[in-house]
C-alpha cells in the first residue's frame, strides 16, 4: 500500500476568489516533502493562477497538471448548474481549456454563476481529462444524491459517449454520511458503464484548523455574518492531504488512487516562458519597419534641431546625427523597430488630439529616437541621458516606454489602439486585490458580529501605511496595545487569529493601472481572458509578470492627473492669452525659482511635501539641474547626500573627485554621485567599459550580487591600468562607486519628472489663480487636500469665494469681482451634491441667464436631480446666500420644496400654467417655514458638513479677535517665517486639533503629534505622551487649544515644532480678558444668553451685549466679574441671533 502514489487532482489555490487559501509556493513545497511527483491546479472557473503555479511546481521538479473546474448546466433540473473537474492532457487541451475559460469569464455581470451549457464543453474535449465532480455538487454525483439516478446514468453515458477512457467517475469521502450511499451507486454506475474511478480530495486549505478561517472567508464574499449561516456542502475534510492519509482513506479501493498516477501521467503539458511576440506595425505604404522607422526618426531630428536652434553648429549636429544612427542600429539588430512606432503613432495620435501627452519617464527618455518621433520631450544630449539605459544590446531585453497621459482622456487613447490594431488583439492586464490587515480585521469581526466600535479600535491599532502596508503579524511585534488587546480578551484573540489566515488572500479582481497587451494575433487563442460586461477591454487572465513569460508584449499607458491639472490650468490661460503653450515656457524663469527657494511648493508636483520644501529653501535652485537632482535625491538612502550637494553648492564644502578623470561627468553634480548613468559614464571613463557593459555593472552594483560583482570587479581594475591606475586605488573607487550604485536613481526619469515639476511651478509662479482652480477641481474628492489648498490660497492673499447657484460651476474657475480676481469655488465638490446634477443645473443656467430668486430656480431647476441631500448640502454651504434668504428657513423646509418642484414639473407634463406664470403674489419663499437663523456653531458644523473643511466657519475664526489682546502667532508663521539660525524661542499658537498619532521612539518611549489648525493652515506638533493623553480626554471636532512651542532644527528629521504645554483656551487666558462683546441681532436671544450666565463662575471678565437695532447699536452690560471658560464660548455660540463675539 505504502509504495504507491497518489497525486492530488483536486486543489484550488488563493485564485479560487473567496474560496480557495492555498498559494502555489505551499502546494510545491507540500509536493517535494510528501514525495508527491505531481499535482494539477483546477481553480473554479478561471486559470488566473496557472502559469503561476505551472512554473513553481516545475521550478520544484514536480509535474504540474493545469486545469480548472467548471460549473456546467444541461436540459434536466431548470438549467441549474453543477461542477466538473476539466484537466488538460496536452497543448490541444490547453488551447480547448482557455477556449472553455474564455466562454465563462466573458460578460460574467450577466453570466454570474460562470456556468457553460455541456454541449459547449463536448464540442472543445479534445486534449482534455474530465473528472465527474464530487457528490453533493457535482455533475454525476448530485443527481445521485437526490435520487434521481437516471439523470446521472443518463449524463455520464453521453460524456463517456465522447471522452472515452478520459472521463472518471470521482469518488470523495469526507466526513458527511450521505455520501456512504451515494458511494455506492457510483461505484455501481462505473461497473455498468466501464467508466474508470478516481479518488480526490476537493482541497482548499492547508489543514483541519484553518475550516474555520475558509467558512470565514465563504461568509465575508455572501455579506453574511455567523448567526446566517447554512449547512455547508464543505467540512474540515477539505485540507490539502498527504498521499499516506489518501491511500489509507481508499485502501479497500486501491484502483482510484492507482487512477490518480495514470492520469498525471497521461497530462504531458505545463506553461513555460515563451519568446516574446512583438506585434507588427500597421502600415499601408511599407512593410519594412525599420525603413519607416528610420525615415521619420531623421526627418523628425531636423525638425527638433530647428526647434532647438541647433542648425548652425555643425559639429553639433554630427553629433546628433551620430547618436541616431547608433541608436537605430542597435534597434535593428535588437529587432524593436515595431515596437518604437507603435508607441509613436498612439502618442502622435493623442497629441494631434490635443490629449496632454508627459515629457516622458523611465529610462525611455535617454532615447534620441524616441525624442525625434515624438515618444519623449527631453533632448537627450542637452541632459545628459543615456540610450544603453534603456536599451542595452548586451542585456537583451523588451525596451519598455512608460508613458503619461491626461488622466481624464486615457481612455481615448486606449480606445484609439484598439481600433487600429484590432479589438481582438487588444486587452488590458489583470490585477488581483488582497485581503490587507486591516480589511481583514474588519470584514472578520463583521462575519463574527462583534460591536463596530470594538472592531473598528483593533482595526485603527495596525499602522496605515499605503505605500507599505503592515502585515497583522508584523502589527503584533510592533504594537503593545494590540498585543494586550489580543492577550486579554478572547473574542479579540479569536479575531486577530482568524485574520491572521485570511490575510494576504486574493480577494477581488482589479486592472493594471497602466499596461496592455497588443498581440499579433487574436488574444484568446492565445491565452485566457476575462471582461465583466459587453464591449469593455478584456484583460488578461495572468498577470504581468505572467503575461510577459507567455510572450506577449505590454505597453504602458499610464493616466497622471497632474497633465489633466496642467491642460486645465492652460486652457484658462488661454481665455486671455489665446496663444499660451505651457511647453513653450523658459527652464531658467527667476521667479519660479525664486518661489521654489522659499520652499513655497504646495500644489507642486514631486515638490510639494513638507521635507522637499526643507530641502529647497537650504537648496536655493537656480537651474533645471538642480530641480532634477532634488527630485533624484530626495529618497531614503540618497537623502543622506542633500546637505552634501547643498553645502557644495553654495561653496560651504569643498567639491571633491574620486579621480580627475570624473570631474566632467560629476560637475554637474558637484562630485556626487547621484545618477545611475553617472556609474555607467564612470565605468567608461575609468574602466573603458562600453556604457552597454556598464549598464550590466550597474545592474550587478544595483543588485548586490557578490559572484557577478567578483567579476566585474576584477574587469573595472584591469580596465583601470589602461589609464594607469593602480590596483589599490581602482579597487577603492570601485567599492566607492558601488556604494553610489546601489541607490542611484534613473536621470532619464527625474529629468522628465522634473519637468513636470517646473511646469507646475511655473504656473504657480505666474498663472496661481488658474493653477489652484485646477488643481482644486482634480482633487475635489480629497478633502485634506482642498483644506490644504484653501490654506496655501489663504497664504498668498488669494480670495476664494463660497459656492453660489449663480456663480459656480461643475469645476473651479477664476473671476473677476470689482477688478479683483478670485477664484470661485466648484458646486460638484459640495458633498451629496453630485456632478451630474450640477452639470444639468448649469445647462438649464446657461439657457435662461442667472436664477432671479429662489422661486425662480425651483420653478426652471427640476429639484429632484439634486434630491434631498444634495438640496440640504447646497443651503447649508450657502449656495443660495445671493437670494438673501434664511439658510434654516430653506433648510427645514427642503420637504415641501422638493413637493412644490414636483408638482411644478407635473404641471409642464400637462402642459398646465404653472403657479408662478399666472399669480405672481404667490410664492414658494413666503410658505417656507418661519424658524430663527442657524448659530454660530451651527453654521460652522454645516460648512464642515457641506464642503468637507471650514473654508469661511472656522471654529477658530468666532474668537480671532483674541489675536489683538495676545501674542499668538498663526500657523503661517511655524510654515514659513521663522529663522533657524536664532536662538530656539517659544510662541503661542492656537487651533483645532484635527488627527491624534502615536508613536514609539528607538528607545522604546511612547510619543505623539497632532496636526493643529486654524484658519491660515496646519500645523504639526510633537507632544509628550502625556499632553497627547490631555488633548485625546478633552477632545472634540470644535474645541480650541492653546500651545506653547518650540521650534527646532533636529538634524536628522529636520524643522519640528515641539509643544511645551498645552491648555484648553479659555481655561488657560480668561483671568486676563477684561470684557467679552456679544453682538446680537434679536433680542429674543437674550434669555437663551441669560440662562447661560446662571451658574458662570466668578472671575474678572465683564460681559457686554451690543444689540442691533434699526437706529442704534445698544449697549447692555449682563453681568460683571464672570470666568469666561470654554464651555460658556461653545455654549453661547450655539445661540440663534448671536452674530459676533469680540474679546478685550
Amino acid at each position: 500500500m505504502y509504495s504507491q502514489n497518489f497525486i492530488n487532482l483536486r486543489t484550488h489555490t488563493n485564485y479560487s476568489l473567496a474560496e480557495g487559501m492555498l498559494t502555489s509556493n505551499y502546494i510545491a513545497d507540500f509536493c517535494v516533502n510528501d514525495m508527491q511527483p505531481a499535482c494539477a491546479i483546477t481553480d473554479t472557473s478561471n486559470l488566473f493562477g496557472a502559469f503561476e503555479f505551472s512554473e513553481k511546481l516545475f521550478s520544484l521538479g514536480v509535474q504540474p497538471i493545469i486545469g480548472m473546474q467548471v460549473n456546467v448546466y444541461d436540459k434536466y433540473f431548470d438549467s441549474k448548474h453543477f461542477e466538473l473537474v476539466l484537466l488538460a492532457k496536452s497543448e490541444e487541451g490547453y488551447k480547448n481549456l482557455v477556449v472553455i475559460a474564455n466562454k465563462i469569464n466573458s460578460n460574467i455581470n450577466l453570466n454570474i454563476h460562470k456556468k457553460i451549457n455541456i454541449d459547449f464543453l463536448i464540442k472543445h474535449r479534445r486534449g482534455l481529462i474530465v473528472l465527474s465532480g464530487g457528490y453533493q455538487n457535482g455533475y454525476i454525483g448530485n443527481p445521485i444524491f437526490l435520487g434521481e439516478k437516471k439523470i446521472s446514468f443518463d449524463r455520464a453515458k453521453n460524456i463517456k459517449s465522447f471522452l472515452a477512457h478520459d472521463f472518471y467517475i470521482e469518488l470523495q469521502r469526507s466526513n458527511i454520511k450521505e455520501t456512504n450511499s451515494a458511494e455506492n451507486e457510483l461505484l455501481s454506475l462505473s461497473l455498468e458503464l466501464e467508466i474508470p474511478i478516481v479518488a480526490t480530495n476537493d482541497s482548499y486549505f492547508r489543514d483541519k484548523n484553518h475550516f474555520e478561517a475558509f467558512e470565514m472567508l465563504s461568509l465575508i464574499e455572501k455579506s453574511k455574518t455567523i448567526s446566517s449561516k447554512k449547512q455547508s456542502s464543505f467540512t474540515n475534510e477539505n485540507y490539502f492531504k498527504t498521499k499516506y492519509e489518501m491511500i489509507s482513506l481508499f485502501e479497500d479501493l486501491p484502483e482510484a488512487i492507482q487512477n490518480t498516477s495514470i492520469i498525471a501521467q497521461k497530462c504531458s503539458f505545463c506553461l513555460k516562458p515563451k519568446e516574446l511576440s512583438l506585434p507588427k506595425f500597421v502600415s499601408s505604404e511599407l512593410n519594412d519597419e525599420f525603413t519607416v522607422l528610420k525615415q521619420i526618426s531623421e526627418s523628425g531630428l531636423e525638425k527638433r534641431l530647428i526647434e532647438n536652434q541647433i542648425v548652425r553648429d555643425l559639429d553639433k549636429i554630427q553629433i546628433y546625427k551620430n547618436r541616431l544612427n547608433k541608436e537605430l542600429d542597435v534597434i535593428s539588430k535588437m529587432g524593436f523597430s515595431g515596437y518604437f512606432l507603435i508607441v509613436s503613432d498612439f502618442v502622435k495620435w493623442s497629441k494631434d488630439n490635443n490629449i496632454p501627452v508627459g515629457p516622458g519617464r523611465g529610462s525611455g527618455a535617454g532615447s534620441i529616437v524616441a525624442w525625434c518621433i515624438q515618444i519623449t520631450e527631453l533632448d537627450p544630449i542637452k541632459w545628459g541621458l543615456l540610450f544603453e539605459r534603456f536599451l542595452n544590446p548586451e542585456r537583451v531585453s523588451m525596451p519598455d516606454f512608460d508613458i503619461d497621459f491626461c488622466q481624464d482622456r486615457r481612455d481615448e487613447v486606449i480606445n484609439y489602439i484598439k481600433n487600429r490594431y484590432g479589438h481582438e488583439n487588444v486587452a488590458q492586464i489583470i490585477t488581483f486585490g488582497s485581503l490587507q490587515a486591516r480589511a481583514a480585521i474588519r470584514d472578520v469581526g463583521r462575519v463574527l458580529e462583534m460591536p463596530y466600535s470594538q472592531v473598528d479600535r483593533i482595526a485603527k491599532l495596525i499602522p496605515a501605511i499605503p505605500a507599505n502596508p503592515v502585515t497583522l503579524s508584523k502589527a503584533l511585534e510592533t504594537q503593545e496595545e494590540l498585543l494586550k488587546s489580543k492577550q486579554e480578551n478572547e473574542d479579540v484573540s479569536k479575531l486577530i487569529d482568524l485574520s491572521l489566515v485570511i490575510e494576504g488572500l486574493n480577494r477581488h479582481v482589479s486592472t493594471h493601472a497602466a499596461g496592455i497587451v497588443i498581440a499579433e494575433k487574436k488574444l484568446n487563442n492565445i491565452i485566457p481572458l476575462y471582461s465583466e460586461k459587453e464591449g469593455e477591454i478584456p484583460a488578461t487572465q495572468f498577470n504581468l509578470k505572467y503575461i510577459e513569460k507567455a510572450g506577449l508584449v505590454k505597453f504602458d499607458i499610464l493616466g497622471l492627473k497632474t497633465l489633466t491639472i496642467i491642460s486645465f490650468a492652460e486652457k484658462l490661460i488661454q481665455k486671455n492669452n489665446k496663444n499660451f503653450n505651457i511647453s513653450k515656457i523658459n527652464l531658467d524663469d527667476k521667479k519660479v525659482y525664486s518661489m521654489l527657494s522659499e520652499g513655497q511648493t504646495i500644489g507642486v508636483f514631486q515638490l510639494e511635501s513638507k521635507g522637499m520644501q526643507s530641502a529647497l529653501k537650504g537648496l536655493k535652485p537656480d537651474r533645471f539641474e538642480d530641480i532634477i537632482a532634488v527630485v533624484a535625491l530626495y529618497r531614503p538612502g540618497p537623502m543622506e547626500n542633500i546637505p552634501n550637494y547643498i553645502n557644495r553648492k553654495h561653496g560651504i564644502e569643498e567639491i571633491e573627485y574620486m579621480h580627475e578623470s570624473l570631474s566632467d561627468i560629476l560637475s554637474e553634480t558637484y562630485g556626487i554621485f547621484i545618477y545611475q548613468e553617472q556609474v555607467m559614464q564612470a565605468a567608461q571613463v575609468l574602466a573603458d567599459y562600453s556604457l552597454a557593459s556598464a549598464d550590466i555593472l550597474r545592474r550587478a552594483m544595483g543588485k548586490k550580487d557578490k559572484k557577478e560583482m567578483d567579476m566585474q570587479k576584477e574587469k573595472f581594475i584591469d580596465g583601470a591600468k589602461k589609464i594607469h591606475i593602480q590596483r589599490s586605488k581602482a579597487e577603492e573607487i570601485f567599492d566607492q562607486i558601488s556604494a553610489f550604485a546601489g541607490y542611484g536613481f534613473n536621470k532619464s526619469h527625474a529629468a522628465a519628472y522634473a519637468l513636470i515639476a517646473y511646469q507646475c511651478a511655473w504656473l504657480k509662479a505666474h498663472h496661481p489663480h488658474e493653477f489652484f482652480a485646477s488643481l482644486m477641481t482634480y482633487d475635489s474628492d480629497n478633502v485634506e487636500k482642498l483644506s490644504i489648498f484653501v490654506h496655501e490660497l489663504n497664504r498668498m492673499n488669494i480670495k476664494i469665494n463660497p459656492p453660489c447657484i449663480n456663480f459656480s460651476y461643475d469645476k473651479f474657475t477664476v473671476e473677476e469681482l470689482n477688478d479683483q480676481k478670485c477664484i470661485r469655488y466648484s458646486l460638484s465638490s459640495l458633498k451629496n451634491v453630485g456632478n451630474e446634477a450640477v452639470k444639468k443645473m448649469i445647462s438649464i443656467r446657461n439657457k435662461i441667464g442667472s436664477f432671479k430668486s429662489f422661486d425662480h430656480f425651483v420653478d426652471v431647476v427640476p429639484q429632484n436631480i439634486f434630491g434631498k441631500r444634495g438640496l440640504e448640502s447646497l443651503t447649508i454651504s450657502g449656495s443660495f446666500d445671493n437670494f438673501n434668504m434664511s439658510r434654516n428657513k430653506l433648510f427645514s423646509s427642503i420637504s415641501n420644496i422638493l413637493i412644490f418642484s414636483q408638482r411644478i414639473e407635473n404641471d409642464k407634463l400637462s402642459n398646465q400654467n404653472n403657479l408662478f406664470n399666472d399669480i405672481n403674489e404667490l410664492s414658494l419663499t413666503k410658505s417656507l417655514k418661519n424658524v430663527s437663523e442657524f448659530s454660530i456653531f451651527e453654521n460652522e458644523e454645516n460648512e464642515l458638513d457641506s464642503l468637507g473643511f471650514y473654508l469661511k466657519q472656522h471654529p477658530v475664526k468666532k474668537v480671532e479677535s483674541i489675536y489683538d489682546k495676545f501674542e499668538f502667532k498663526k500657523s503661517d508663521f511655524f510654515n514659513n517665517n521663522f529663522d533657524l539660525t536664532r536662538t530656539s524661542t517659544n510662541y503661542k499658537f492656537i487651533g483645532i486639533v484635527k488627527q491624534i498619532f502615536k508613536r514609539k521612539s528607538q528607545n522604546g518611549n511612547l510619543y505623539g503629534f497632532v496636526e493643529v489648525s486654524d484658519t491660515e493652515g496646519v500645523v504639526e506638533i510633537f507632544m509628550d505622551i502625556n499632553d497627547v493623553y490631555f488633548v485625546e480626554e478633552n477632545f472634540n471636532k470644535n474645541q480650541i487649544f492653546i500651545f506653547n512651542l518650540e521650534i527646532r532644527l533636529d538634524r536628522n528629521s529636520g524643522i519640528r515644532i515641539v509643544c511645551q504645554s498645552v491648555y484648553k483656551l479659555f481655561d488657560y487666558v480668561s483671568k486676563n480678558i477684561n470684557s467679552l462683546e456679544l453682538y446680537i441681532m434679536d433680542k429674543s436671544c437674550l434669555i437663551s444668553l441669560k440662562d447661560k450666565l446662571c451658574n458662570i463662575q466668578t472671575g474678572n471678565s465683564n460681559i457686554n451685549i451690543f444689540l442691533n437695532t434699526t437706529n442704534n447699536l445698544v449697549k447692555v452690560t449682563l453681568n460683571e466679574n464672570v470666568k469666561i471658560n470654554d464651555l460658556f464660548i461653545n455654549d453661547i455660540s450655539r445661540i440663534p441671533f448671536l452674530e459676533k463675539i469680540l474679546i478685550k
